[in-house]
């Protein structure tokens, strides 16, 4: 068993050819996904922040003790103790104490076992062709999802067992602030999150819920499954509990009866928002349109990166082409990177452009309007320099 082992691997250049012949068309491919991501999100972005508009105006707070009766089928917003009905409970570990007012309840089971980590040196050669020299080094750590042992490059002397219980997450059945009930999923995850102790009563729960009878240690917040916490061994496992308690929080949304339904807006996007604590409606909403900013802005750089890549894709074949001289390969393949980049740049603006004039045209209109007067005012501006400098001198000199 070796811990580090290398593989060689020569590619020719007929090879490299057709690889970057089939990735023009996975370029292209990727191009047109990357179009339609840019011009999704556009309007996703201004119908979300036009139903966050239209909802702060029309939103009222109430007291969820006694919600008034012109309230029903309104967009409404309250604060208030959270009363959990129905705590969450691990259906394995049905033994662990789970305190009374959790709206969620968290199980992580993390095991000792072998990782690869793959490294790879790329050597262009005369003629175009390609040398890859991957080195994989294995080693031991804790991690909370199984690692398929049996795809590594060298399973021998670094084989994983299976995970007896993976990690989980239970969400109380539902709750109710007041008068008014919100389903399970509205709350769980709410407020802080901390562990459980676990203790001696703990261990046995765990091992008992298992069918373990080995060795086996309790800390404050875990259970350690192995021999010796201090130098674990592969299999060995770590489980702990963690719960999210909120006594107090914050909602919006659609009141119906004694329940809490998404509210939906004229332009058909549902509002619907709980957080922990004693929230007015107008920071939650504020908080709403900040958080839909970011993820718009999160979107056009991932349809922008997934376009650029695209476009590099499509253009690899010239850097191939140009691989018979490795350094003329390299200086065409930063050259095709530029222009994949000035690409990404007039394309992904004008789909944006676009999705503007399609999503928002009054505001779109305005600015290139703005635009075209501003460009007006310097170009006659310039023309009137130019001509004032290209006017004759007719003065006349006089002697001194």
């Amino acid at each position: 068993m070796a811990d580090r082992i290398t593989r060689t691997t020569h590619t020719s250049w007929f090879s490299r050819m057709r690889s970057a012949t089939g990735g023009i068309i996975t370029g292209f491919v990727l191009i047109v996904v990357a179009i339609g991501l840019l011009f999704w999100n556009e309007g996703h972005a201004v119908n979300t922040a036009r139903a966050l508009s239209e909802g702060a105006g029309q939103v009222i707070t109430i007291d969820p003790s006694a919600p008034p009766p012109g309230a029903e089928g309104k967009l409404v917003h309250f604060s208030g103790d959270l009363v959990v009905d129905g705590k969450p409970a691990d259906d394995l570990f049905t033994a662990i104490s789970v305190p009374g007012n959790a709206n969620r309840l968290v199980r992580t089971v993390e095991m000792y076992q072998w990782r690869e980590e793959k490294r790879t040196e790329t050597r262009k050669k005369l003629g175009g062709g390609e040398e890859k020299i991957t080195t994989f080094t294995y080693k031991r750590d804790w991690s909370s999802q199984p690692i398929d042992s049996s795809r590594f490059e060298d399973p021998s002397g670094h084989t994983n067992p299976p995970m007896p219980v993976k990690s989980a997450s239970f969400s109380a059945s539902q709750g109710h602030v007041g008068a008014i009930a919100l389903p399970g999923a509205r709350i769980a995850g709410l407020g802080e999150r901390q562990q459980i102790p676990l203790g001696e009563s703990g261990r046995k729960a765990v091992l008992g819920a298992l069918g373990i009878s080995g060795p086996a240690t309790a800390t404050t917040g875990e259970v350690y499954i192995g021999a010796n916490p201090a130098s674990p061994m592969t299999g060995d496992l770590r489980i702990s509990f963690s719960a999210n308690t909120a006594s107090q929080i914050s909602a919006v949304g659609k009141l119906s009866g004694n329940a809490l339904e998404p509210f939906k807006a004229s332009n058909g996007v549902n509002i619907s928002m709980t957080r922990a604590g004693n929230i007015t409606a107008a920071e939650m909403f504020e908080a709403a349109q900040s958080t839909n900013a970011t993820i718009k802005w999160a979107l056009r750089a991932a349809g922008l990166l997934a376009m650029y890549i695209g476009f590099r894709m499509v253009f690899a074949i010239i850097g191939v082409v140009g691989d018979v001289v490795p350094a003329v390969g390299n200086l065409l393949r930063y050259a095709t990177g530029l222009v994949a980049l000035a690409l990404t740049a007039i394309l992904g603006g004008l789909v944006i452009g676009v999705a503007w004039l399609w999503f928002r045209p009054l505001l779109a209109l305005t600015i290139i309007a703005a635009g075209a007067v501003l460009a007006v005012v310097l170009l006659g501006v310039g023309k009137r320099r130019a001509a004032s400098r290209a006017k004759p001198n007719f003065g006349i000199e006089r002697p001194a």
